[in-house]
């Protein structure tokens, strides 16, 4: 019997082989009720195209059915080869009938010689091989030489069919998950099918798949079916429908992390000369964190379909959707080479809907919080629909950049936590295209900080990649206006520049506002001015936004001049600001009258070179305030004054000054004011008109009775000074720091 097996795995018939060697172990031997017999074969290998199997062991118990000893056929396998680097170990299948049952096969016709010869008594039935591997169990180990330990699968068979066609179904189970699947053979297709209700997700971690987010789950369950199918004539095809619940996981670095997520998949999978895919995902529960974006999945489930097909050398996306019901619809086609995904990129959307406030407070707030675009408050509606670079490459002249059309419906977004801005009722439809067009913006609000801007419409001139004011934008601001002649943004041309910053260019003016509603916008002692300057130009780079030229304020019938404006982060964390200002004979009587110091005539020129602020709070300059060189004549100062800058250096009031007769004048004269600051680690060091080791002198009197005010603290906190100033502005008493 071992050379017949042999002789048949030689010819390339491994499944005749087995077939014709059990059916010889259990026909060839008819048997009375009491007989049993032990056949034993071996076959050292069984090689079939990439199936080879080495090392089977055959053992087949024989007697007949209800007698002592069941029948049936134990295989094992040492080891069976399969294609791709799978290997089969330790394969067992156990076919035994119980004794005593009687599997109602077909009797066997009488007159068998053997019986005959040896005067048995004839058998009433004879078990046939799938009648003795219904019930059977199996077993084996699934390795691969880059998987460590092997995977051990068991079961039990259902069903097994031997005839122009075969059938088997069996039971599963690996560890904690366990599940159904049937293969059969009907009319040359072959189909399989795999089912698994309410099985721990846990439990596939140990098996090989290339999903290494599986160790990261810590629970949940899967429920599903898959199924396959091989026509004779035709392309293998797939089906699949997958349920998960209370799925939760987390990444070692935190990065990704769900919680009680509820989610289902089912599609389909075609393969020929182009493998197509099909699959729709719904996501009905639970909370998501992807990197920096975070979401909660909360009454209305997200929908996606994709409809993906693989050609020769490009992927499809034949047809994608995502519907979230009521915040975020998109529609989409694309196709790509997979060597360079970027470079290759073609895409048409035909539908991108984004519904506020949902849209914001789902997708965008976690992605924009880095900015501190968070906590904002959105209505309205965006919409977008247009075409990617290459498609138009030839229409747009390879310009790189999408064709299409974007709509802003009534869009508002107001900054309630930070109040820093708020802009209503937006109204848009802007184009972009292969041609030049102009498109039209509206607003019925605008509000940066408490500066109202008011309402206002603006024509845009589109190109690919640029937008730009068609004509200039005029503003009525703060009882002056605000003139916008040039706004050019230009966006990076080619795919290996889209991660850097736009370029973009300002030209504005300043005419005539009044500082008076801008102290009174900004919180601060109202005092009056005028406003007016030219921007020539702005540029943005590294972050950075930079103004050019110098902007001219007039106030306290005198001037200054603000220049090398640079500013980081304006609406983000820990803003940053570096300027340079320059104090043009100041009208110093309304400066002290404003802020309640007390009265000093005269003028004030002055410097706050190098001024670098965080959060809007100075951290460094260097600063200096005096009387003008030109200043000759002497200048009145009042007694109050005169005790607010002894203070504030940390000195206190002269000897002249406190005795009995000078306390008769409220007025005295001066000839030079002067002090300066260089401030670093939040340390103030002072200096004035003439230095010694002790002392600045910051007032040179004249006249009868002369006063000379000097700073004895030359290095002060400066929080303290700026509490000083404050308390001497409103007219409160003023703490004098120890000073270092």
């Amino acid at each position: 019997m071992r050379n017949v097996a042999s002789r048949l795995c030689e010819v390339g018939r491994p499944r005749l082989a087995a077939r014709a060697l059990l059916s010889v172990l259990l026909l060839a031997f008819p048997v009375g009720p009491a007989f049993a017999l032990t056949v034993t074969a071996q076959v050292d290998r069984v090689t079939y195209e990439d199936f080879v199997a080495t090392g089977i062991d055959v053992v087949a118990e024989l007697g007949e059915a209800g007698g002592p000893v069941a029948p049936g056929v134990v295989v094992r396998a040492g080891q069976v080869s399969l294609a791709s680097d799978w290997r089969l170990q330790q394969v067992e299948i156990h076919c035994n009938q119980p004794a005593g049952d009687d599997p109602g096969a077909t009797a066997r016709p009488s007159g068998n010689p053997v019986n005959e010869r040896g005067g048995g008594v004839q058998p009433q039935a004879q078990a046939s091989l799938p009648e003795l591997c219904r019930g059977a169990s199996w077993r084996l180990a699934l390795e691969r030489a880059d998987m460590q330990p092997a995977l051990e699968v068991r079961g039990a068979i259902d069903e097994i069919r031997f005839d122009d066609d075969w059938a088997l179904r069996s039971e599963f189970s690996s560890g904690d998950f366990a599940g159904r699947f049937e293969a059969r053979r009907d009319g040359g297709s072959v189909s399989t099918q795999v089912d698994w209700d309410g099985q721990p997700i846990q439990a596939m971690q140990a098996w090989p798949l290339p999903l290494a987010a599986l160790e990261w789950v810590m629970a949940g369950r899967t429920s599903g079916r898959l199924s396959l199918r091989l026509p004779a004539d035709g392309p293998g095809t797939a089906e699949f429908r997958t349920a998960v619940d209370g799925l939760d996981f987390d990444s070692p670095d935190g990065l990704y992390a769900g919680a009680a997520l509820a989610f289902g998949v089912e599609g389909s999978a075609e393969w020929s000369g182009s493998p197509r895919l099909v699959a729709d995902v719904s996501i009905g529960a639970g909370e998501l964190l992807l990197d920096r974006f975070y979401t909660a999945f909360e009454e209305v489930p997200l929908s996606l379909h994709a409809d993906i097909e693989v050609g020769d050398d490009r992927i499809h996306l034949r047809e994608g959707r995502v519907d979230d019901g009521r915040a975020l619809k998109v529609e989409a086609r694309a196709q790509f080479d997979p060597a360079e995904p970027l470079d290759s990129l073609e895409y048409r959307v035909d539908r991108l809907e984004l519904n506020f406030p949902g849209a914001y407070e789902r997708y965008l707030e976690p992605l924009l919080g880095p900015l501190s675009l968070d906590g904002l408050t959105l209505t309205g509606a965006v919409r977008w629909q247009g075409e990617g670079p290459a498609i138009t490459a030839a229409g747009a002249a390879g310009s790189g950049f999408p064709e299409g059309r974007l709509e802003i419906s009534d869009l508002s977004i107001v900054d309630r936590e930070r109040e820093r801005f708020a802009v209503t009722g937006l109204e848009a439809e802007l184009h972009a295209g292969s041609s030049p067009i102009d498109s039209r913006v509206s607003w019925r609000g605008l509000l940066l900080q408490r500066i109202n801007l008011g309402s206002g419409a603006a024509v845009i001139a589109t190109a690919p990649g640029r937008f730009a004011l068609a004509e200039p934008l005029r503003l009525d601001v703060l009882g002056g206006r605000l003139s916008l002649d040039r706004i050019d943004v230009r966006l990076p041309s080619d795919t290996a520049a889209a991660g850097s910053e736009p370029e973009v260019t300002v030209q504005a003016s300043l005419d005539d506002m009044e500082m008076g509603a801008l102290t009174e916008a900004l919180d601060w002692p109202r005092f009056e001015g005028r406003i007016s300057g030219d921007i020539p130009g702005v540029s943005l780079e590294g972050g950075v936004l930079s103004v050019d030229g110098r902007i001219d304020v007039e106030v306290f019938d005198g001037s200054l001049h603000l220049s090398g404006l640079r500013v980081e982060r304006p609406f983000g964390v820990l803003p940053s600001l570096a300027a340079d200002l320059e104090v043009d004979n100041l009208d110093l009587e309304r400066l002290t009258h404003t802020f309640s110091f007390g009265r000093i005539s005269g003028r004030l020129d002055g410097y706050m070179r190098d001024l670098r602020m965080l959060d809007w709070k100075p951290v460094a300059f260097d600063a200096w305030f005096g009387t003008p060189v030109d200043q000759q004549e002497s200048r009145a100062i009042s007694r109050q004054a005169v005790n607010r800058l002894t203070t504030i250096g940390g000195g206190g009031p002269t000897a002249a000054l406190t005795g009995p007769l000078m306390r008769l004048f409220s007025n005295f004269s001066y000839r030079r004011l002067g002090m300066g600051c260089v401030l670093s680690n939040n340390v103030c060091v002072l200096r004035g008109l003439d230095d010694d080791p002790n002392s600045v002198l910051i007032m040179e009197g004249s006249g009868v009775p002369k006063i000379m005010i000097r700073a004895y603290n030359r290095r002060m906190d400066f929080p303290q000074l700026v509490a000083n100033l404050a308390a001497a502005s409103e007219g409160e008493g003023i703490r004098v720091g120890d000073g270092e």
